[in-house]
């Protein structure tokens, strides 16, 4: 509980700093930079929902279309699987190919080669998804397939904008950082003199 009260009020003292004699110009760009970086990311908060709902609105007409032109067959294991890859052989590994036939809706014979697991032998049999044409596919999209898509996108560009603002963030702390050292040279030299050196 204490680690959480003393993270919030760094967090407010990041955008609502103290009031302190002490405070440079310096402090002050920074914590405006905060506020203007913080203030865009909310105003384009709407701009990135507008953007993964286009993306689920462009998803979902394509599942009944390709629920409509995609089905299952069964297809039989035609030669034992080779490995493709190099990989160490176990029941899992899917880097093992093997020719898989079945009969297509016009009778005539398909025959492709397929990933299957090292465990698969000749007559076993394997679930393809395929097109109108009998050609092997990917599954048809699920209907929950077209919001995911619009949540990651929408999660991917406010993650992308925090890391921008952030970047920006280090990138003028570094400019200030500079100036205030050299702030800090000039005032040493004027009290000790110029031969004396500043002990950071």
């Amino acid at each position: 509980m204490r680690d959480t009260t003393e993270a919030t009020r760094r967090v407010i003292g990041a955008f609502v700093p103290r009031p302190s004699t002490l405070r440079r110009r310096s402090d002050r760009i920074e914590v405006g930079a905060r506020w203007v970086l913080l203030v865009l990311g909310l105003m384009l908060l709407p701009v990135f929902l507008t953007i993964g709902s286009s993306v689920t609105a462009r998803l979902t007409p394509q599942i009944a279309t390709q629920q409509a032109e995609r089905h299952q067959v069964t297809a039989v294991v035609l030669a034992p699987p080779e490995n493709d890859t190099g990989a160490r052989p176990n029941a899992e590994s899917y880097g093992f190919r093997a020719p898989v036939g079945w009969t297509a809706a016009d009778g005539t014979r398909r025959v492709v080669v397929t990933h299957v697991p090292s465990d698969t032998r000749r007559g076993d049999t394997r679930t393809l998804w395929v097109d109108r044409a009998d050609r092997p596919t990917v599954a048809p999209m699920t209907p929950a397939y077209p919001a995911g898509q619009g949540i990651l996108t929408t999660l991917f560009l406010v993650v992308l904008d925090l890391v921008v603002s952030l970047q920006l963030l280090a990138a003028l702390r570094w400019v200030l950082d500079r100036a205030r050292l050299r702030a800090w040279e000039r005032a040493w030299r004027r009290f000790t003199g110029p031969d004396h050196e500043s002990r950071r």
